[in-house]
């Protein structure tokens, strides 16, 4: 993945953050405190937490509960909830995915080479 944002940049991200579940800053003040443009759904905000994630290691969580935002994770509990709040949302993105490919195979000559993915 190349880096689109500098050091500083990730390094304020963090700085933002607060530490824990209970201390999430939701991403339009999130935003907002970066800098960074608050309208839609925060594109540069969160290509830049997924920078910080993929990149330098950050264990940076979400949550969409009160308080709704993200957060730096500092316990186990926190990350095994969202690393399976990940899993769920990429199983239901591939039902959905798996549904469009057999509705089209199914009303449509022209199939689709696009296989099913089968997830563990």
């Amino acid at each position: 993945m190349p880096n689109n944002f500098t050091q500083q940049e990730r390094q304020n991200l963090l700085n933002q953050l607060g530490n824990g579940r209970a201390n999430a800053i939701g991403a339009r003040t999130l935003a907002q405190n970066l800098g960074y443009p608050v309208g839609g759904n925060q594109v540069q905000l969160r290509s830049l937490i997924k920078e910080c994630i993929e990149v330098d290691g950050d264990l940076i969580g979400a949550a969409t509960g009160r308080p709704a935002g993200f957060f730096v994770i500092s316990t186990i509990h926190e990350l095994e909830n969202y690393v399976d709040s990940l899993e769920n949302r990429t199983r239901s993105d591939n039902e959905r995915r798996t549904a469009l490919i057999n509705s089209w195979n199914q009303n449509n000559n022209n199939q689709t080479n696009r296989q099913i993915l089968n997830l563990q």
